[in-house]
């Protein structure tokens, strides 16, 4: 009887330690699948993407946001159009 027990316990590990072994493929799957994913949409390569700091026509730079005194909307001053209203700062 002690036999049949071994065999059963042993058949258990075997059995679970595939399925462990099969789902840690599977997630290391998905991850390279979305990292090819990710790779695709920032660029390619594998690694991180890259601010472009060469002498790229659409390379731009960060601006602050200011608050318009009128409407209260955050708006980039350099690059604001007017929000309709008539004391607006940003009206072109």
């Amino acid at each position: 009887m002690s036999k049949i027990l071994v065999l059963a316990l042993v058949i258990g590990v075997v059995w679970y330690g595939w399925r462990w072994i099969n789902r840690v493929q599977a997630v290391g799957r998905e991850r390279g699948a979305a990292r090819r994913r990710a790779g695709m949409a920032g660029g390619a390569g594998n690694g991180p993407a890259r601010r472009d700091t060469g002498s790229s026509p659409v390379a731009m730079e960060a601006e602050d946001m200011e608050k318009c005194p009128e409407c209260g909307a955050y708006v980039a001053p350099r690059s604001a159009v007017s929000c309709g209203r008539p004391a607006c700062p940003y009206g072109r």
